[in-house]
């Protein structure tokens, strides 16, 4: 009787046997847009303190065979270095790709890992979209897995996940065959990481369980291709992932296969609109409805919004810090403030969450008047998606009220290849010239056309 394939060999097999034409045009069209989008997020952050720190300190750990462009920087490292780079500087506005039913961002730790080798080795656009889709579908089926509880395990899935599909994506783009697949999966395993404790202090933490995975997926494809070995039964095994990184036992191993490579999840992941939280975009969304509305904040006598419970417990603990929020952090990740700086501002983006936005006199006031509830109803449909109700009670008496079932960038409400653009031109417009940037967006819409990657690299350098 011929033996079951684990998991992660079935996983393997079908990553093996991939080819581009396989993809479907949705799949292929998105990836440009995702990777498009992740390359703002990455120009924009060069000078943010975290990502100027993190360079610091790869550059004081050594310089290694300069392959690798880290970009924005002028400067080349090794791939793990540049992905773990990339990584870190791609999710420090928060305002990267986002799958909600998989419950983490994808993009941030795949693409950093795959570009990287694909630097290196010489690769087409071709490969890259295939070992991008590839790897993505891996981080965003092993959230699904979870049903959405393993935040409440204390596990960041952008981290945890995530280091699969970037290891997944470099071993595809390697070429390895399926037991050199299944191999880097296992090694990656060993470094599965990244505790929702980063959310305590306001700290940089978040940003590096994006870059930490990137790095990590790279060097077990690496150790993979070398031969080094790992155990087939990385996640469904009886000390697995999937039972270790659960909550009180939640598990549905039947996401991580089901049709995988016939039904691509990760063709459903959002591009975000604001800079904050993902569990934040639908509060965010209600406050500039409001604001588009005419709603006048100053005649505003409280705020009351319905969420989920797992909203609750990110954006509104400790609450000292989150109508009052201390650094960026706290205000990405802050209930009160995404509705009262929507209300007021109209918009979400990255001006608004500097040091100085988040002191906004007129926001902290309005943010002091917001409370919240568990809505039951609300509850129900989480992580499938993510509806809130924000009811705001005016002076005289009368209630206004907005509701988001679909926040801006979903499948159901999509962000569009011209609104992608302008949103890339906005984030990379803080620290790019309009002709490379130009070149940068003619470069991704035809990514699949370009026997390598040498040009689009020499704009990113």
């Amino acid at each position: 009787m011929e033996k079951k394939l684990s998991l992660s060999q079935q996983v393997a097999e079908i990553g093996v046997n991939l080819k581009y034409e396989d993809l479907p045009e949705r799949v292929i069209n998105n990836s440009k847009m995702f990777i498009m989008d992740l390359l703002g997020n990455i120009i924009a952050s060069r000078h943010v303190d975290s990502s100027l720190t993190c360079l610091k300190a790869v550059r004081e750990l050594g310089d290694g065979e300069p392959v690798s462009t880290a970009i924005g920087c002028n400067y080349k490292t090794t791939p793990q270095m540049a992905a773990l780079i990339n990584g870190t500087f791609g999710h420090a506005f928060d305002m990267d790709d986002d799958h909600r039913y998989g419950t983490q961002h994808p993009s941030v730790v795949v693409f950093p890992a795959v570009l990287a080798l694909a630097e290196k080795y010489g690769k087409s656009g071709k490969d890259v979209i295939t070992a991008f889709a590839y790897g993505s579908e891996i981080t965003v089926r092993l959230g699904e897995a979870f049903e959405g509880q393993t935040y409440y395990q204390g596990f960041h899935p952008t981290g945890t996940c995530g280091v699969f599909g970037a290891a997944g994506g470099a071993a595809k783009l390697l070429g390895l065959d399926a037991k050199g697949i299944t191999y880097a999966l296992g090694l990656a395993g060993s470094q599965a990481a990244g505790l929702l404790e980063w959310k305590a202090q306001g700290t940089w933490s978040k940003r590096y369980q994006a870059g930490h995975p990137a790095m990590c997926g790279v060097i077990s494809a690496i150790m993979a291709k070398n031969g080094y070995t790992a155990p087939t039964t990385v996640w469904d095994g009886q000390d697995g992932f999937l039972r270790a990184y659960s909550y009180k036992d939640i598990w549905n191993e039947s996401k991580v296969s089901d049709e995988f490579g016939k039904r691509w999840e990760m063709a459903d992941t959002s591009i975000k609109v604001h800079a904050c939280c993902r569990f934040s975009a639908p509060l965010a969304d209600c406050g500039v409805d409001l604001h588009k509305r005419g709603v006048d904040y100053t005649q505003v006598k409280s705020i009351l919004a319905r969420v989920n419970k797992y909203s609750i417990k990110v954006l509104t603990i400790p609450e000292e810090t989150k109508a009052d929020p201390k650094t960026v952090v706290d205000a990405q990740f802050s209930l009160p403030y995404a509705i009262a700086c929507g209300m007021i501002k109209g918009h979400e983006n990255i001006d608004d969450y500097t040091y100085e936005a988040i002191r906004d006199p007129e926001v902290l006031a309005l943010a002091k008047k917001v409370k919240w509830v568990l809505d039951p109803e609300i509850e129900k449909v989480y992580p499938k998606y993510y509806p809130c109700t924000v009811e705001a009670t005016m002076n005289d008496g009368s209630v206004i009220t907005s509701h988001t079932e679909y926040p801006k960038g979903d499948p159901e409400n999509p962000v569009s290849w011209d609104e992608a653009v302008e949103k890339f031109r906005f984030m990379a417009g803080h620290e790019m010239g309009s002709y490379k940037i130009q070149k940068i967006i003619d470069l991704c819409s035809h990514l699949n056309e370009l026997e390598n990657l040498n040009e689009l690299l020499e704009m990113l350098y």
